[in-house]
């Protein structure tokens, strides 16, 4: 089990920064494989002694060798959370095909979860794409039905809330990248996840959400990205959403 966990670190690390070239380039329509690695203020290749996880960083004072600017904060950072999040499922998870499963679904939902708080998007090349995996485990691992109506349904409801929204409101509030979020998550999940992820991602986004706007003083004229909160909610689903329903149940119940 101490090997698993070892494993799953190094391997977390180097995913982690395969990631962090996902977060600057799919916004930007770029290509992820080439052109290789490099310095994105100017331009020079990152030599692989310059791109080990952590290391490098720390080794390199936080700047590009060649250039002397700095290093965005994200690069060490999400290196540094995907090493320990796969290893933190593979010590929760054991070798099983769970683990499979929650290694994709959580590396996923970090490379969105940055996107959104970098860019306010949630790209289609990621969660359509995401949304087909979960499909394909629910075959290995789950319920096909159940994660074909938690896809469609995910996207349902969220397609309904925000078409009421902008009747009340007058102005658009989710987008429809939460509800291809919120699709994934269904299809991986199956519909009997969805009301346990809507309302922990709503709780906990209006609570975040209220205290950033009377920080920020800018009102409702500031936006909180959503997706990070339903990345939240998926990863509770993920180690504990099954247990607390059931747990309420029983309280339910007497």
């Amino acid at each position: 089990m101490t090997l698993l966990i070892a494993i799953a670190a190094i391997l977390g690390l180097l995913v982690g920064s395969f990631a962090n070239v996902c977060v600057h380039r799919i916004p930007r329509r770029q290509s992820v494989s080439f052109p290789g690695s490099h310095c994105p203020a100017c331009g020079h290749a990152i030599a692989w002694y310059d791109n080990v996880p952590l290391l490098s960083y720390l080794m390199l004072g936080g700047r590009c060798r060649h250039c002397g600017v700095p290093i965005a904060w994200r690069y060490p950072l999400l290196e540094a959370l995907m090493g320990a999040s796969w290893a933190g499922l593979a010590w929760y998870f054991g070798p099983t095909v769970q683990l499979l499963m929650a290694l994709v679904l959580v590396t996923l939902l970090w490379i969105l979860t940055l996107i959104d708080l970098e860019t306010g998007l949630l790209p289609d090349a990621l969660t359509l794409p995401g949304t087909g995996v979960g499909l394909g485990f629910s075959f290995w691992i789950g319920d096909p039905v159940a994660s074909l109506v938690g896809a469609v349904a995910g996207y349902a409801i969220f397609w309904l809330v925000a078409r009421v929204f902008v009747l009340v409101a007058r102005r658009e509030g989710l987008g429809y990248g939460d509800f291809k979020l919120l699709a994934m998550l269904g299809a991986f999940f199956g519909w009997k996840a969805l009301p346990f992820i809507v309302f922990v991602s709503s709780l906990s986004g209006a609570a975040v959400g209220s205290l950033y706007l009377w920080l920020s003083r800018r009102g409702m004229r500031a936006s909180v990205p959503y997706g990070p909160f339903l990345a939240a909610a998926g990863v509770a689903w993920l180690l504990w959403g099954q247990a607390s329903v059931r747990w309420y149940l029983g309280l339910a119940g007497g």
